[in-house]
């Protein structure tokens, strides 16, 4: 009888350590976030069941700082979209939604000063500009977000800026996370998430094999991987988007942001996405908002955040949105508009 009962009080005794491990923890995690809040500082974002993360929903002229050493004002609606605009349409308004990453969402400038609020000045009262970009979102993220939010606004025309986050080298691309691998894949990501075996030979093997992705530039490592999204799997991102919208009354567009080495007049090679949105356009007949050469010479570096050149500040989102702005407008043009109820 001395045995099990030495174990049953083990048994207790390190239930008792994990509760109270947990406790710390949560009191420690709280004590965070209180002290974020009494310094004004709110966390950027949130867990999602879907995308990964998003950002935190309902925030109120929230203040941010970045990794970076900026700051920035903040607020977003239920969705942790950076807009106010209700989901019901505005009788005679038309509607944009402008999708992209943090290069949309206007990473490190404040309310008021992002691409998509340019934008929105430009093409006048007329016209209403929604900002649904997410930082770090790639095309597969952002068709969970216009399934679960961004239909329901019913926009005339949706503008999806292609991030380089689909270029991004990974063990498991961003569909396979969600709906699994399919055919040859199947046993990579099955060793890439369920074998430590397989972790720890690759950490002892490949170079940058602790680093969750590879930029463009940095995946001349020998490990497998694939891009976050493939171009194949690109296509089934933007068909999933289109359809739906044509049937119901919208218009898709691929777009493309400028980034410093564009504002720099320095760009050489042609990004990734470039062909594939040719090869997409003449396939569905989807137009192109190239916006890389809008404001070459007119700043380059000034243009761009001094500690996080990745990020447009304030005068260059100002300027891609009124560079942007005779775009959607021809785009609006040849949009026939919602009927009433649509």
């Amino acid at each position: 009888m001395a045995a099990p009962a030495r174990r049953s009080r083990r048994r207790r005794t390190r239930a008792r350590s994990l509760l109270f491990g947990l406790a710390v923890a949560a009191i420690l995690i709280w004590l965070g976030e209180i002290g974020l809040r009494l310094g004004g500082v709110q966390p950027a974002y949130t867990a999602d069941a879907v995308g990964g993360w998003r950002m935190q929903p309902k925030a109120d002229a929230e203040t941010i700082k970045t990794r970076e050493g900026n700051s920035f004002v903040l607020t977003t609606n239920a969705d942790g979209l950076r807009t106010s605009a209700r989901k019901a349409r505005l009788p005679g308004i038309r509607r944009v939604v402008i999708m992209g990453d943090s290069t949309v969402f206007g990473w490190g400038v404040s309310d008021g000063e992002t691409f998509p609020d340019a934008l929105g000045v430009a093409l006048g009262p007329g016209v209403e500009v929604i900002n649904a970009g997410q930082p770090g979102y790639s095309t597969t993220q952002m068709v969970a977000l216009f399934e679960r939010s961004i239909a329901a606004f019913s926009p005339d025309v949706l503008v999806v800026f292609v991030p380089m986050h689909d270029d991004n080298r990974v063990l498991v691309s961003d569909r396979e996370h969600l709906d699994g691998a399919r055919g040859l894949g199947h046993a990579r990501v099955l060793l890439a998430n369920h074998s430590r075996l397989y972790q720890l030979l690759r950490s002892q093997i490949f170079p940058f094999a602790n680093e969750a992705y590879l930029v463009p530039g940095r995946d001349r490592s020998p490990e497998p991987r694939v891009p976050r999204v493939s171009d194949t799997e690109r296509v089934e991102n933007f068909d999933r988007i289109r359809e739906p919208l044509l049937a119901a009354g919208g218009k898709l567009a691929v777009g493309h942001l400028p980034f410093l080495a564009d504002l720099l007049g320095e760009m050489r090679d042609e990004r990734f996405s470039g062909p594939w949105a040719r090869d997409y356009e003449a396939a569905t007949g989807t137009p192109i908002v190239d916006l890389r050469g809008c404001c070459a010479g007119q700043g380059g570096e000034a243009l761009v955040l001094p500690t996080d050149p990745g990020h447009l500040n304030t005068e260059g989102n100002q300027l891609v949105g009124r560079a942007a702005a005779p775009v959607i407008a021809a785009l609006l043009a040849h949009q026939p508009g919602r009927r009433a109820g649509q």
